[in-house]
């Protein structure tokens, strides 16, 4: 059994050293008037039911992953929803099963804000974001009308055409960084500050050129009227 603590929140024998106020005392017996406490150095000190409080250590409070990633999505959904963002994705998922398991709250966010939602099966690939959190993984995308997303399959398939041509260069990569910065909402001194990280972080070979995702197939996934619910 967990011994009794008391809180001090009042002090009566303002000449005692062995209690402040916000000292945390266990308890080691009680008398008519209060309790006896273990003081500073350890001396029992007498104390009125006046001088104190039951404290209880609380508990740290956890937030699983599965609710802090719906929170994060309901936070850019109203975003979106009040024109804050053009628009949002959800943080990056490295398998499509974890993010589907978020479907059905998604269309209820969405429903609830009146905004558009597409699951995208592999995440847009740019300078804007340090690679390990896009290549490979799978995310929502939020926005209200169906132009938006258009403008996004523009923008992958812009940067497609160019790694195809071989023309795909550090300043070709990094325009199409900036305008899906800009779709994103992203203030300009923003998005500079986030192309300005080191070139081999982006895999970029001497000749000025992207090589590590050149010829790479960033295509989205085409969806189907399905995919896009405005519910």
């Amino acid at each position: 059994m967990e011994p009794r603590k008391i809180r001090i929140v009042k002090k009566n024998d303002e000449y005692s050293q062995e209690y402040q106020v916000g000292d945390i005392l266990t308890v080691e017996g009680t008398w008519y008037g209060g309790v006896h406490a273990a003081g500073r150095s350890g001396v029992p000190v007498s104390l009125d039911r006046e001088e104190y409080e039951e404290w209880a250590e609380q508990e740290e409070r956890r937030i699983d992953p599965w609710s802090y990633q719906l929170g994060v999505m309901d936070c850019f959904c109203e975003m979106v929803a009040n024109g804050l963002k053009k628009l949002a994705m959800s943080h990056p998922f490295a398998d499509r099963r974890e993010r589907d398991s978020y479907l059905a709250e998604v269309k209820r966010l969405c429903g609830q804000y009146g905004i558009l939602y597409y699951a995208e099966d592999e995440a847009f690939v740019t300078e804007l974001f340090p690679r390990k959190m896009s290549e490979g993984m799978c995310l929502f995308l939020f926005f209200r009308t169906q132009e938006v997303l258009e403008e996004y399959r523009e923008l992958r398939e812009r940067q497609r055409r160019l790694m195809a041509q071989g023309t795909y260069t550090v300043q070709a990569a990094q325009e199409i960084a900036r305008e899906f910065g800009r779709l994103l909402s992203y203030p300009e001194d923003g998005i500079e500050r986030l192309i300005r990280k080191p070139l081999a972080d982006a895999g970029c070979n001497k000749e000025g050129r992207s090589g590590g995702c050149e010829g790479a197939d960033f295509t989205a996934h085409a969806g189907t009227k399905e995919e896009l619910e405005h519910v």
